[in-house]
């Protein structure tokens, strides 16, 4: 299955060297008990998130997941959403199951952009 992390461009190059490190969230969506929902893990969607969306950051990556849909579904959080499914999955997890790649990098913050375009 093909997911996405939105994280910094430095962070990018980290997981391209490292893997994934897990980060904890916190979502404004309840769980049963009516407590708020936190957890440990990356944080992956199935669609590309636009900066204003999801975490911060300047690189999108893609990530291939070698799991089957079961296995991921245990990772799903539903209501975060409407249009996107998030998955929180561990980083021991997922290290061990996906090929990752920079998919997309904001020129503007990623000193991939035309200088002479800025001066002219």
């Amino acid at each position: 299955m093909r997911l996405y992390h939105r994280t910094r461009i430095g962070e990018a190059v980290e997981i391209g060297r490292r893997g994934f490190r897990d980060e904890r969230w916190s979502f404004a969506v309840r769980n049963g008990e009516g407590l708020e929902v936190k957890l440990t893990g990356v944080w992956l969607t199935d669609r590309p998130l636009a900066q204003s969306e999801g975490p911060p950051g300047d690189a999108q990556l893609e990530v291939e997941v070698d799991l089957g849909e079961d296995t991921l579904k245990a990772f799903e959080l539903d209501g975060v959403f409407w249009d996107v499914r998030l998955f929180v999955v561990p980083a021991e997890v997922l290290n061990s199951h996906t090929r990752t790649r920079i998919a997309e990098v904001d020129p503007r913050t990623s000193g991939f952009h035309d200088v002479r375009k800025l001066t002219e």
